[in-house]
């Protein structure tokens, strides 16, 4: 009935997190822009100075088509924040699956109290001990799968690193 809530109380955590970097991304290019000398000095109405650079998509960590790589040397691989983004994309969209599929059963109904388990005290003991088990188990079974994709995926850029560092 409610095991959906589980696996999206965690999308939105990671969602949260992945936000926090996101911010920390564009703070971090804001200072090595400011560093840099690549920012216009803007003086405030109080005599003190602003400075601003020009806000332009490629600036932002989700505009920049290799953003999510991170290059150090031989060492290729995905950036965390893009790791919770999959993350956060494969919970939501199993989600949004599991959603439609209580509605269409009946589970969720548009009104008041939107579950059917929550109706009595015995419903509600009951929806709570499927959230604990199955909703929990769904959550985990989605992040080891993650886990494991995203492994394979290092390996990959990995692979693909070595192979364009020896032909360089």
């Amino acid at each position: 009935m409610a095991c959906v809530a589980v696996p999206i109380v965690e999308g939105i955590l990671v969602k949260t997190a992945e936000w926090i970097l996101v911010q920390k991304e564009r703070k971090e290019e804001a200072r090595i822009k400011a560093i840099k000398g690549e920012v216009d000095e803007k003086i405030l109405t109080n005599g003190e100075k602003s400075y601003s650079f020009e806000l332009k998509k490629e600036n932002f960590p989700e505009g920049e088509k290799d953003s999510s790589l991170k290059h150090s040397g031989r060492e290729v691989g995905l950036s965390l924040r893009k790791k919770l983004h999959l993350l956060s994309n494969f919970l939501f969209s199993g989600s949004i699956l599991l959603v439609f599929e209580h509605f269409w059963h009946g589970e969720i109904v548009p009104f008041f109290p939107f579950l059917t388990g929550a109706r009595s005290p015995e419903d509600t003991y009951t929806m709570l001990q499927e959230m604990s088990t199955v909703g929990v188990s769904m959550a985990l079974l989605i992040t080891v799968i993650w886990a494991i994709y995203c492994f394979v995926l290092e390996r990959k850029l990995q692979k693909e690193g070595e192979r364009n560092a020896s032909i360089a």
